[in-house]
């Protein structure tokens, strides 16, 4: 591996050794190597001998430098109008209930996809700086009371947490998770009863400060189209709806999401459903890229390549005006390489971490520009990698729930009622008991048909 060659360069005689023989030898005086790693797994005694350890426990920083810089700086820049005591304002609510939070999750907290602390206040803060964006209906100026702002923004830092905190919890999970943030949150504002604080989403559309609105009502209607095939119909319903919202939210400010849920959950139909409704209304051109076991780093970076349009010699992007989105569907799929790491993933990390990767042949930089990353998976196992928490951190993280009976109830009707309308008007009312009858016999088969070795394809999903 390539660092076995920089043992050399660590001793004294600072002499570069490639392995076809040649020595180049460098300036001890003027050359240092610092290496910053998440462990040493596959450090060699040879290389850890020759340099000195410093380790860095997390929480000897924590979240509130990052926080403290994103609200003195960031919001600033990116939300000029949000005055200096709205900015103190809201750092004092995450000052007050961000830990909180942290430690609920590492006590009772358990993930598909684990995500590090400092990735779910980061998380924390794109949202809320979304939210924040004059275009979403927060409103400044002269003409707002300050006390009004101040009641928007708890509502506002309320709802983010909710979903920055606790969107990446399985769906079992999220009751418990609700009684928590209800107690935690209840200073700061009021969520409606008889739901979870996961069904309502912030409607700044009907006045100000915005209230709670179920995501219910925000539901469109279906058209069923005899000539889609059935695989292409997606029915609208209250998943479809929140996450589409989601991905929307944290595109409009650049963050990537991630998208984890066990498989048929319908990840894939819904992001591709709200990128696609985002091509007209925000400029965005989404591409998929679908991973395999057998996905190399090469044919990752040409794929990315291709959509690129060359603006200066070593800067590329979107076209004038638009944004790329690549959606990375199966993004732990890569099989791992001799020493651990998924070259695919570390190729997306370096993008996701320096804006851009090497040209493969010439070997000098490319910036890109206006891309961002959607990705989707299923938990490790089975064929899937656990990823490194170094290319997770750049992500909103969500877990999308299995469709609840409701849902199913929703998604079947919709499709019968309008399958049934070439029929005669008698046929209509054996819509009900048809759905009904196929929603229980699949709930039962799911549960009671368990996988076993004798017959591991029993996996039952929509």
């Amino acid at each position: 591996i390539w660092i076995e060659n920089m043992n050399t360069v660590l001793d004294d005689n600072c002499t570069l050794c490639l392995p076809n023989g040649e020595r180049i030898k460098l300036n001890p005086t003027t050359m240092r190597m610092l290496f910053e790693v998440q462990d040493l797994a596959v450090a060699s005694p040879a290389t850890v001998s020759r340099c000195g350890m410093v380790y860095i426990a997390l929480e000897e920083l924590g979240w509130r430098p990052y926080v403290q810089t994103w609200a003195g700086q960031g919001l600033a820049h990116a939300v000029p109008e949000c005055p200096q005591a709205l900015r103190d304002h809201i750092y004092m609510l995450f000052d007050l209930h961000v830990d909180a939070g942290l430690a609920w999750l590492a006590l009772h907290g358990r993930q598909f996809i684990p995500a590090v602390e400092n990735n779910l206040t980061t998380s924390l803060t794109w949202m809320v700086q979304s939210l924040l964006l004059p275009a979403r209906g927060f409103k400044y100026g002269r003409g707002v009371v300050p006390e009004d702002q101040h009641k928007a923004a708890g509502k506002v830092f309320a709802w983010a947490y909710c979903w920055a905190l606790g969107g990446n919890l399985p769906h079992d999970l999220r009751p418990a998770f609700d009684a928590f943030a209800r107690e935690q949150l209840a200073p700061v504002c009021q969520y409606p009863g008889g739901n979870t604080v996961f069904d309502y989403c912030i409607d700044m559309t009907r006045g100000f400060p915005p209230d709670f609105k179920g995501w219910a009502e925000r539901v469109p209607s279906f058209g069923y189209n005899k000539a889609a095939p059935f695989f292409e119909m997606l029915v609208p319903t209250v998943d479809t709806v929140r996450y589409s919202y989601m991905l929307e939210l944290n595109l409009d400010v650049g963050r990537s999401v991630l998208l984890s849920g066990v498989t048929g959950v319908g990840k894939s139909v819904i992001t591709v459903a709200a990128l696609e409704g985002l091509r007209e209304r925000k400029g965005v051109l989404p591409h998929t890229i679908n991973f395999s076991a057998q996905t190399s780093a090469a044919d990752t970076q040409f794929l990315i390549e291709s959509k690129l349009e060359k603006k200066r010699k070593t800067r590329f992007g979107a076209p004038v005006g638009k944004r790329l989105v690549f959606f990375i569907d199966d993004v732990n799929m890569p099989a791992r390489e001799t020493y651990g790491a998924q070259p695919p993933v570390e190729l997306l990390r370096q993008f996701q971490d320096q804006r851009g990767f090497y040209d493969r042949k010439k070997l000098w930089w490319k910036d890109i520009d206006d891309a961002t990353l959607v990705a989707a998976c299923a938990p490790p196992g089975g064929g899937r990698q656990e990823m490194t928490p170094r290319f997770t951190r750049h992500f909103t993280m969500l877990c999308v729930p299995p469709p609840s009976d409701t849902a199913m109830r929703t998604i079947l009707s919709a499709v019968l009622t309008g399958f049934l309308a070439d029929f005669p008007s008698e046929m209509r009312p054996a819509c009900a008991p048809i759905v009904s009858a196929s929603v229980e016999a699949y709930t039962r088969i799911s549960e009671e048909l368990l996988p076993t070795p004798a017959k591991s394809h029993y996996t039952f999903n929509l």
